[in-house]
């Protein structure tokens, strides 16, 4: 007698499931929000720059100056906070949660271009890099430009494949974001996608989008340049003085700076090349032109191309043009190739052999390189900026109350915590004291000038001297006598 066996279904050909894409974003930003929580603390105190746009609509502090190259979409993404609590914590979980929900916004809008493992990864790739866990929750506008870049080249794709009005519409949308944030990005980022979009059907309504968004931050940074900056030609004059814009190479610095500090300016050198930093700086240009070749080989190489050479475009300025080195003035490049790099990263693991095995262990590298390089600057700079905030509630408890001015280095900062005008010092002290200090000790208000590695300055030397917390050091000038 034949007996049957109940056929059981072969385990070597099930698959376990895999979570659809949109989740695996999900996911990645939950994750991106969560080591900001770990890796930067909530509680790290306010930068300089910060410090200048949180100022302009807070309640409790006077608006710091704002310099001519900057743009109001920082100022007006923290003015739900800023406005009824000085709290910097609650500062930066609103950041975070809002960096998260971006970063998860911006890549999902690839998930149209195309579905599967490529965009979640792509997402993990930039949130990962110790820049976007370092800015995440930092009032600076360059991870903003780089969603909002990213977003744009998706939406483009999508418009010029369909003609949708929504599509149209998040392209103009992101484009209004950027352009807010940072105007001169924003001109780089839109140049290789309005001559894209001439090689298209649809090319009047593209450009009629772009168009549409760069004139939102343009058209209010040209129009406050007429009202508070004597002018267009003006602001710009100032705007490129400021960033010491020309023709120059900077590349090396970039180089310098891949692993800290946060700024090569102001007497603070970029340091040595670290080799490593290198290689994984390297590895990106070889792995979005991988990413393209891998594309173009299964004939879908327009959507990757179109971010790599827009992640370029934006890189270039800055390489090329501005005089000195931020790492994050990159971070639009970093967002865009992330998007080939993932490509040719899928594409080795499913070769299934050593390629496979040697792109996972990049992978890995880079998570593990870029983490330690974050949780390394948060602690360098939240004990820099802790010093800071000891030192604004020494002043404090000697009596600085507004009306006053605080002058000197890190002025800006100090002023912001305790509620008074300032004037920020970076390489050095004038001869004589600025124009603002001296009309505040005319009008009576409080004045105090602070320092630390810089010597006060000669007029400064008979003034009450008090030691604050660290090497910080405070004088107050005597009333009614600059």
């Amino acid at each position: 007698m034949t007996v049957t066996r109940p056929r059981m279904p072969a385990l070597t050909s099930r698959r376990l499931p895999v979570p659809a894409p949109l989740l695996l974003l999900v996911l990645v930003g939950i994750l991106y929000a969560l080591a900001q929580l770990v890796i930067v603390s909530p509680w790290t105190g306010i930068g300089w720059d910060e410090t200048v746009y949180a100022s302009q609509y807070a309640t409790h502090a006077p608006p710091a100056v704002f310099s001519a190259p900057r743009a109001r979409g920082v100022p007006l993404l923290v003015a739900p906070v800023v406005a009824v609590t000085d709290s910097v914590p609650a500062l930066r979980l609103y950041l975070t949660a809002v960096s998260s929900l971006a970063l998860v916004g911006a890549f999902a809008v690839w998930l149209r271009v195309r579905s599967g493992p490529w965009v979640p990864l792509a997402a993990l790739l930039f949130a990962s890099c110790w820049l976007s866990l370092f800015y995440g929750n930092e009032a600076m506008p360059n991870l903003y430009v780089a969603l909002g870049a990213v977003a744009a080249t998706g939406f483009f794709v999508l418009a010029s494949r369909t003609g949708s009005a929504a599509a149209l519409a998040g392209l103009a949308a992101a484009f209004a974001v950027v352009s807010f944030m940072r105007p001169s990005d924003a001109v780089f980022a839109a140049a290789p996608l309005g001559v894209a979009a001439l090689f298209t059907r649809r090319r009047l309504p593209l450009i009629a989008a772009v168009a549409a968004g760069l004139a939102v931050g343009w058209g209010q940074w040209l129009a406050e340049a007429v009202t508070s900056y004597g002018g267009i030609a003006e602001r710009m004059r100032a705007a490129e003085g400021a960033n010491l814009t020309g023709l120059t190479m900077s590349v090396a610095e970039h180089a310098r700076a891949l692993d800290g500090p946060s700024l090569c300016r102001f007497g603070t050198p970029c340091g040595d090349v670290s080799p490593v930093a290198l290689i994984w700086w390297l590895a990106i240009p070889a792995m979005a032109a991988l990413g393209v070749w891998w594309a173009w080989r299964r004939h879908r190489a327009g959507p990757v191309a179109l971010a790599a050479v827009t992640g370029l475009a934006v890189a270039l300025p800055y390489l090329f043009y501005v005089d000195y080195a931020a790492p994050r003035f990159l971070m639009p490049a970093y967002a865009l190739l992330a998007l080939p790099v993932a490509e040719a990263a899928i594409g080795l693991v499913r070769t299934r052999g050593p390629l496979a095995a040697l792109a996972a262990a990049g992978v890995l590298a880079h998570l593990a390189l870029q983490g330690a390089y974050a949780h390394r600057m948060a602690g360098n700079t939240r004990e820099t900026r802790e010093e800071i905030r000891l030192a604004g509630e020494e002043l404090r408890r000697l009596g600085v109350r507004p009306p006053c001015l605080v002058y000197g280095q890190s002025g800006v900062q100090l002023g912001y915590q305790l509620g008074c005008r300032s004037h920020g010092v970076m390489q050095r002290f004038g001869v004589r004291p600025p124009a603002r200090v001296r009309q505040a000790v005319a009008a009576g208000e409080r004045v105090v000038l602070v320092h630390r590695s810089l010597p006060a300055p000669s007029y400064a030397r008979s003034w009450q001297e008090r030691a604050l917390a660290g090497d910080w050091k405070a004088r107050f000038a005597p009333p009614g006598r600059p």
